[in-house]
């Protein structure tokens, strides 16, 4: 009996002191165990590995990690359970008890998603450890996550549909210049030679601009122009008052290049058109380029051409954003909407309310403590610091931005998607309550302490909306907007607009709150839908007050009666800016930016049906991306129509066949409302995009069908009632050439290269060959049929390669800089 418990003594000691370094030892697996596409509520399987030669045992831990969808408890083993935290925060516990991982053995945890799991950034992330004793958290180091998930069979069935995809895209001829102009006219001729002997000549409010193209042709074609007129070729720069200010024109004859505007902006954009007009081959060190001789006139589409960085839920840092500056402008695309705040991250400090980035900007597992928030998207149990903008960084940003024409409009998110900043408050709170200081405590403060409301926001947070029947709410607004207004002045700059969120606020926000029953009585409410208008009339008033338009969401200009969200007339008088994002086809909002035009809205058309670049590309495993909205690729970026938006849909968002009677009830702009349609604008949401990278691989080259929609005249198959494809598809495969062929490459040379998404490969097998091509020209693949992975030494690809069903295939595509794709085997 004695050696018995001696044994069970040894066994529990080694059993306790692993339980210290469980993070180092143990190994985690994720599986998808049901690989059906579009398979509602699949199995996944968490599989913990002990590799030791001693058992594990699971008492006194947890694992902890974050997860997009929702978890069904009750699918799980009952030796365990998952259950759902905050947010996108689940505990991983073991509720057998004395349960142990057997020595070199496994535990495995099955469980069934409420939804689907379409590809594999839908997986766990940022998987810690948690003793539940001691309180210590550590990140796992082992885990894997098997993307492996197809049969032969069925990579086969989805190379080939690739294959068909490329196919109809490739042989157009292309287009000379991205985004097209209004007007371009080639003439005959034997072109205009650019060279060391071009003069250079301009008035002299075009300096800066003439400075602009000297140092392109300079460092990038290796011509240096010369200062001297002389008797040969010469570029100047020529004002023309009567352009407007983004417009230009451009002339090249056989002796001259010449670039006419009224003002910086214009000869900003026609240079621009010259660096498209110029082949990638040609954005090399040479002696002379010989460029067609044409005219353009040109003009936007739209004054607002933007995109939408999300830096709340993953931070992306300055360089990160100058790099996009850079691209924007390439493209004449004019305004950065930066959302630096959300549930998950405060990214702007302002130094009067130190605490916003004190504890907004900071994830960590010991957010219980009230000085950090809680893990979110893959963060992990250790806090990263310095994820933020400073001020000096900001008013950088806001300067580097104007160099190149851009204005950053700066997205401060309230009433909802506020977590962050509701818990930099109450830690703001906590201290000054300590100090005795009552007043300084509730100066700022967010939430109304004695509300028991009970909601769940769209990214299944409870405790995420600010209290707005609370005047320490609009102190802390006002206060915020003066600090970014200051920033902006500091930077040189007037600022002419403040972004305020307002979307999602969910149901049951309030509800429960005495503050906002107060506030009701005051007002003689009778219901809390009447709640939201007046916030917004509220918030309206006060950027007035400063001087400043108010832009938000979509939701800004709507209200609830009790049946739904529906358009707001009684708002419409006050030039609040709307973004509308809300065009999911099927989800029957697909009028909704219509509807709001027509009411009298200013209307920046935001599509996630087209144009929400953290959308995947495509519906298949390997490719990452959110996917609740539809997949965008290349070619559904560029079918946006923003006038005309139901006339080329055959699709849902569930990639389920529509005709055109789901639209005939759907309101039209109205001649009023197509005015009122003053831009469009991507999204790029980042709670995938967790580096630099990732983001680019989402942003290009789809933030060119973007330039191309926002600047690019109406089309004569957007404007008629019945869709022209054939000539769409024309015009999509002239562009495609231009993508590939040209922009991609030299998106290669800036910046030292940008990651944009290569072309997928497509594969079929026919008469014993297999046919092989990409997705837009201008890429070489490699293989190999030796089980190596393919490399710049392997063989190239032409258009097919003789099939040996014996044999293991290898393919990738490699740019000429040694950028190499993901391996496809076959």
């Amino acid at each position: 009996m004695r050696y018995k418990l001696l044994v069970i003594v040894l066994l529990f000691c080694s059993l306790r002191g692993m339980s210290d370094a469980i993070h180092e030892i143990i190994e985690v697996k994720w599986d998808l165990i049901d690989t059906e596409t579009g398979k509602a509520n699949p199995v996944s399987r968490l599989t913990i590995i002990n590799p030791t030669d001693k058992p594990i045992s699971c008492n006194d831990w947890s694992i902890w990690f974050n997860y997009m969808r929702r978890i069904d408890p009750l699918s799980v083993d009952k030796r365990f359970s998952i259950t759902h935290k905050n947010g996108d925060l689940y505990r991983l516990g073991f509720e057998e008890a004395n349960l142990f991982i057997p020595a070199k053995g496994k535990l495995e945890i099955n469980y069934v998603t409420k939804g689907l799991v379409p590809n594999f950034t839908d997986v766990p992330s940022g998987l810690y450890v948690l003793n539940e004793k001691t309180n210590e958290t550590n990140n796992i180091r082992n885990y894997d996550i098997n993307t492996d998930v197809f049969t032969p069979a069925q990579q086969k069935i989805k190379l080939a549909a690739q294959y068909d995809i490329n196919n109809k895209n490739l042989g157009g001829e292309k287009q000379l210049i991205i985004p097209t102009p209004q007007t371009l006219q080639l003439k005959t001729g034997k072109g205009f030679v650019l060279s060391g002997s071009t003069s250079l000549i301009f008035q002299p409010q075009f300096e800066k601009e003439a400075g602009r193209i000297k140092e392109f042709f300079k460092s990038t074609l290796g011509i240096d122009l010369s200062p001297v007129k002389n008797n040969g070729s010469v570029v100047s720069f020529v004002l023309d008052k009567n352009l407007g200010a983004e417009s230009y024109k451009i002339e090249i004859q056989s002796n001259k290049l010449e670039i006419k505007a009224s003002g910086t902006a214009g000869a900003f954009y026609a240079i621009q058109s010259i660096k498209s007009l110029i082949s990638a081959n040609q954005w090399k060190k040479s002696s002379s380029v010989v460029l067609p001789e044409l005219s353009i006139n040109d003009s936007p589409r739209f004054g607002y051409r933007g995109v939408s960085i999300d830096v709340a839920r993953n931070f992306h840092d300055k360089s990160a954003i100058f790099r996009i500056i850079d691209a924007m402008a390439m493209y004449k695309l004019n305004k950065l909407h930066m959302h630096l705040i959300d549930d998950e991250g405060w990214r702007l400090e302002i130094k009067s309310i130190p605490e916003l980035t004190e504890v907004g900007s900071r994830r960590s597992a010991g957010y219980s403590t009230g000085l950090s928030l809680q893990p979110s998207y893959g963060s992990g149990a250790i806090a990263s610091k310095n994820q933020y903008y400073t001020e000096e960084d900001f008013i950088e940003i806001l300067r580097y931005a104007k160099e190149n024409h851009i204005e950053v409009v700066t997205e401060i998110e309230t009433p909802g998607h506020s977590r962050a900043a509701i818990k930099s408050m109450q830690a703001r709170y906590q201290k000054y309550l300590a100090l005795g200081n009552i007043a300084e405590a509730e100066r700022y403060l967010l939430n109304d302490p004695l509300d028991l409301s009970i909601y769940s926001s769209a990214q299944y947070w409870s405790d995420n909306v600010m209290n707005v029947g609370m005047p320490s709410t609009y102190r802390f607004i006002s206060t915020v907007i003066d600090e970014v207004k200051l920033m902006y002045k500091k930077a040189g700059l007037e600022m002419k607009q403040i972004h305020l969120g307002g979307d999602e606020v969910p149901r049951g926000s309030w509800e429960k709150s005495p503050k906002i029953k107060s506030l009701m009585d005051s007002l003689k409410m009778t219901s809390v839908y009447e709640v939201w208008p007046y916030y917004i009339s509220r918030i309206s008033d006060l950027c007035k007050e400063k001087g400043l338009t108010l832009a938000g969401w979509e939701e800004m200009g709507m209200k609830n009666d009790g049946k739904g969200m529906k358009v707001n007339p009684a708002l419409a008088n006050r030039g609040i800016r709307l973004d509308v994002w809300n065009n999911i086809v099927g989800g029957g909002q697909e009028d909704l930016a219509y509807k709001l035009a027509n009411a009298g809205y200013p209307v920046v058309y935001t599509s996630a049906s087209n144009l929400y670049f953290d959308l995947a590309w495509r519906n298949v495993f390997d490719e990452p991306g959110h996917t609740w909205a539809g997949f965008i690729d290349l070619y559904k970026a560029y079918s946006f129509l923003p006038t005309n938006f139901f006339l080329n849909i055959t699709e849902d968002s569930k990639g389920k066949k529509v005709t055109s009677a789901l639209f005939e009830k759907k309101e039209r702009l109205t001649a009023k409302g197509k005015q009122n349609i003053i831009g469009i604008k991507s999204g790029a949401w980042s709670e995938k995009i967790l580096t630099t990278d990732r983001q680019e691989y989402m942003l290009y080259p789809r933030m060119l069908a973007l330039a191309e929609r926002a600047w690019a005249k109406e089309t004569i198959w957007e404007k008629n009632n019945t869709f022209d494809k054939s000539a769409f598809d024309k015009d999509y495969k002239n562009f495609v050439a231009k993508v590939g062929e040209d922009e991609l490459g030299k998106l290669n040379v800036i910046n030292g290269g940008y990651h944009y998404r290569l072309p997928a490969i497509g594969i079929k097998e026919a008469a014993g060959k297999l046919l092989l091509n990409v997705e837009y020209p201008g890429f070489d693949i490699f293989y190999t049929d030796n089980g190596e992975e393919p490399g710049l030494r392997s063989e190239k690809v032409g258009q097919s390669v003789a099939y040996d069903a014996k044999k293991t295939y290898k393919f990738r595509v490699i740019t000429a800089e040694g950028r190499m794709g993901e391996v496809v085997t076959l």
